[in-house]
């Protein structure tokens, strides 16, 4: 394992989201082809473990993470539609935002507008 791998180079062993229980995919070795595995972190513990049922008498020690490369979270439909979502909102935002920096009124049913759209994209058709 080296620090510049994971998401947070300040805390090597730590994955996205480390406050959520969740899957990850880990690379065990890099240098070989398809070494690509999925692990469970454990966030109430702040631990690694091989199967979502295991606890902390099982957690995977230091030693078991050398040479892994984090590759990323197994994210849920769910979440990704919330990630999804707060994109969205924070895209709608900057649109309104910039409306309240012109002070044109002109501008204003434009950037309502556009917010909307923006917001509405997750919609189903």
């Amino acid at each position: 394992m080296t620090p510049t791998n994971w998401p947070n180079p300040e805390r090597p062993g730590y994955p996205m989201f480390p406050e959520r229980d969740g899957k990850h995919v880990i690379d065990v070795d890099p240098e070989a082809p398809k070494n690509e595995l999925v692990y469970y972190w454990k966030a109430k513990q702040q631990i690694w473990v091989e199967y979502d049922h295991e606890g902390p008498d099982d957690a995977l020690e230091g030693y078991d993470l050398i040479g892994w490369s984090y590759i990323g979270p197994v994210l849920t439909p769910t979440q990704i539609n919330e990630m999804l979502a707060g994109e969205r909102e924070r895209c709608a935002k900057v649109c309104e935002d910039e409306y309240e920096k012109s002070g044109r009124d002109f501008e204003y049913l434009g950037c309502l507008s556009c917010s909307e759209t923006i917001r509405n994209l997750g919609a189903a058709p």
